[in-house]
């Protein structure tokens, strides 16, 4: 598949960049996102080892705030679900009613209408009304939790369909470092959750492409310029189900370009600098990030 690059976050990675007339601001070639939440960039302690870094997140709030890119990410969502439904909806036998617990919690959370669908249209309704990937796991005859169903469309390099029905560790075998340094640590945080006590944490890449949806990898652009290229991070949630026993694992996915991040105070601008220039090699390959390490810290280090 041909990976098309453009400076659009929510034109799919594979497509020409065609901008709204009604873009309020837009203009060809510049971001459309909004700046990343302050508290969600990683820091320099990050660069010894991987971490969960799981944190407690109040009961009552089951997705991202509410934002400016609330209206264009739904309407990312939409098209794709319309246009690409088999990329971004799976669902396995079994799993209908823990979509529809989903389903209710997540709508009642934001204060819409319940759904009045089922099984995975259920879950699809909820999807479409809020920013945040919405993904199940529920356990196996072993207890294992595994992915039984999903409505993704912010993937970062990852496809759903080569992931649904997979273990946590099976999910992130491709993650540098995983058995090494979140193995236990992510198996311990699942067997702790509890419907009273949701957990939030992040993760985060620098990337040579924009697009939320990004199932596969774009090739190397050495010669990129450093402040093209854009920040990319994910908060995550982690939510046990009262009623199914599953889990609910929700991904809101930011993006911002690097050009813009470093207008940033300084010493976070440092602290990225710090972490990028110190972090494993094998997670520097698996972030991306390897090709481009010194052309960044350079460039971060100009701040």
């Amino acid at each position: 598949m041909s990976i098309v690059f453009h400076n659009d976050p929510f034109t799919p990675f594979d497509r020409h960049e065609t901008p709204l007339n009604d873009s309020p601001g837009f203009v060809p070639g510049n971001r459309r996102s909004i700046a990343i939440p302050d508290g969600l960039f990683p820091t320099a302690v990050d660069a010894v080892r991987l971490r969960v870094g799981a944190r407690p997140l109040d009961v009552a709030q089951w997705v991202s705030a509410v934002d400016d890119d609330w209206a264009p990410t739904i309407a990312m969502k939409r098209a794709l679900i319309a246009e690409r439904p088999h990329e971004v909806i799976a669902c396995i036998e079994g799993a209908e009613e823990a979509c529809e617990e989903v389903a209710a919690g997540v709508l009642a959370s934001i204060g819409a209408n319940p759904s009045m669908e089922l099984g995975i249209d259920a879950l699809v309704d909820a999807a479409l009304q809020v920013a945040d990937d919405l993904c199940i796991l529920l356990p196996d005859e072993d207890g294992v939790p595994r992915l039984a169903a999903a409505v993704l469309c912010s993937p970062n390099r990852w496809r759903l369909a080569e992931k649904i029905d997979g273990t946590m560790a099976s999910i992130h075998s491709p993650v540098a470092r995983y058995e090494e340094d979140l193995n236990s640590p992510v198996n311990s945080v699942m067997m702790r959750l509890s419907p009273e006590r949701p957990m939030w944490r992040i993760n985060w890449g620098i990337s040579n492409h924009p697009a939320l949806f990004q199932p596969d990898t774009p090739p190397m652009t050495p010669e990129m310029d450093a402040a093209d290229m854009w920040f990319r991070v994910e908060w995550q949630t982690l939510r046990r189900l009262p009623i199914t026993g599953g889990i609910l694992f929700t991904i809101r996915t930011y993006v911002e370009k690097l050009s813009d991040f470093m207008e940033r105070d300084q010493p976070l601008v440092q602290d990225i600098a710090e972490l990028v220039n110190k972090i494993h090699e094998d997670v520097a390959v698996y972030k991306s990030i390897a090709p481009y390490r010194e052309k960044l810290f350079a460039y971060f280090e100009t701040r």
